[in-house]
C-alpha cells in the first residue's frame, strides 16, 4: 500500500493541502493519519468534516521514540482495513500521513523496516510544504526542518503571493541546493494538482535517507491545550495571541465564540476565524517557545474567566 507523507513546519499550509487531498483524491479510497504535536486532535477532525477517514496520533512526533509504537499500531489498523460509512471493513488504496510540524521524517524507512511494515507499505512520495516568510530562519535554528527539505520529492513553496518574487526565487535556489532531486513548485494556498502529491511510484529520497528516532521532548517547543467553559469573543482571542509575541508559532482549534462556533487559526501573526459546525469541546491548541505558550495561555485563561 502506498504512503504519501506530508511534512512542513507549523503554519506552512499542511492542513490546507490535506483538505484539498480529501476533496480531490482522484477516486481513490484514502486513509489519513494525522499527527498532532498537541494532545488536542484538530486536523483529523477537519479531515472528517471534509468527508475523509482519519486516524489521529497526538501528543508528539510520530518519529520520536515515545510515539513510534502507537504509530505502528495505527498503520497496522490501516493495513487490515478501515470501516466505511456503513461500518463494513474496506481496504484503503493508500494512506496520506501528515507529520507533526516539528517532525524529522528521515527515520521513516527505518520505522517501516524495524516494525516489519515494509512488507505491507512503501513510501510513494514525500511532500514538504514551506513558508517563504519563516523558512530561512528555521533552517538556521531547527535541524528537523532541514531534514524535511532533504527528504522531499516535492517541495511546495506556499504563500508565494504574500512575498516579493525575488525573495521567493532566492529561497527556491536555496532549496534546490539542499535537495537537487526535489521538484519545487510555487503556489498559493497549496493550489496544486493533487495528482502531483499522490503520484504513483517509490520515493527515492525516503529510500536513501536514514536517521535515528527523535527524542520525546524538545526543550525548544512547548504546547498547551486550553479549553473554554463558555463563549469568547474572537477579537479578544486574537489580541491575546498577538500579545504573546513571535515565539507563539501556532494556535488552532474549534472554539465557541460570541458569534457561534468557529475554527480559529493563528500562524505567523495572521489570525483567521471561519464559521463551522459544533465541536465536542471549545478548545485551542497552542504551540511555540515555552515562554510564549505560557504567556498566551495566561491571557486566554483570564479571557475565559472574564466571560
Amino acid at each position: 500500500m502506498p504512503i504519501w507523507l506530508v511534512v512542513g513546519f507549523l503554519g506552512a499550509g499542511k492542513t490546507t493541502l490535506l483538505r484539498r487531498l480529501v476533496r480531490a483524491p482522484g477516486g481513490r479510497r484514502l486513509a489519513f493519519v494525522v499527527n498532532e504535536f498537541s494532545a488536542v486532535d484538530v486536523d483529523a477532525a477537519l479531515v472528517e468534516r471534509e468527508g475523509g477517514t482519519a486516524l489521529a496520533v497526538a501528543g508528539g512526533s510520530i518519529f520520536c521514540r515515545c510515539l513510534v509504537t502507537e504509530f505502528v499500531t495505527v498503520l497496522r489498523r490501516v493495513a487490515d482495513g478501515m470501516p466505511d460509512r456503513d461500518g463494513a471493513l474496506c481496504q484503503p488504496e493508500g494512506v496520506v500521513i501528515e507529520a507533526s510540524g516539528v517532525a524529522d521524517p528521515r527515520s521513516l524507512r527505518r520505522l517501516l523496516d524495524e516494525s516489519g511494515l515494509s512488507a505491507r507499505f512503501h513510501v510513494a512520495g514525500v511532500t514538504a510544504v514551506v513558508d517563504p516568510g519563516t523558512l530561512a530562519k528555521l533552517l538556521l535554528v531547527l535541524p528537523n526542518i532541514r531534514g524535511q527539505v532533504e527528504c522531499a520529492d516535492l517541495i511546495l513553496v506556499n504563500k508565494a503571493d504574500l512575498h516579493a518574487p525575488e525573495g521567493v526565487a532566492k529561497l527556491c535556489e536555496r532549496l534546490a541546493a539542499i535537495n537537487p532531486q526535489a521538484a519545487i513548485i510555487r503556489c498559493e494556498r497549496c493550489g496544486v494538482d493533487p495528482a502531483l502529491v499522490l503520484a504513483d511510484g517509490v520515493s527515492a529520497r525516503a529510500a536513501g535517507l536514514d536517521a535515528a528516532f527523535g527524542a520525546c521532548r524538545d526543550p525548544r517547543f512547548g504546547c498547551e491545550a486550553l479549553t473554554f467553559g463558555g463563549p469568547v469573543a474572537a477579537d479578544a482571542v486574537r489580541e491575546a495571541l498577538a500579545a504573546a509575541g513571535e515565539g507563539l508559532y501556532r494556535a488552532k482549534g474549534f472554539v465557541l465564540t460570541a458569534e457561534g462556533w468557529a475554527y480559529l487559526d493563528w500562524s505567523g501573526g495572521v489570525f483567521e476565524a471561519r464559521g463551522t459546525g459544533p465541536a465536542s469541546a471549545s478548545a485551542l491548541m497552542l504551540i511555540g517557545a515555552p515562554a510564549a505558550v505560557g504567556e498566551a495561555a495566561r491571557r486566554l485563561r483570564q479571557l475565559s474567566l472574564s466571560r
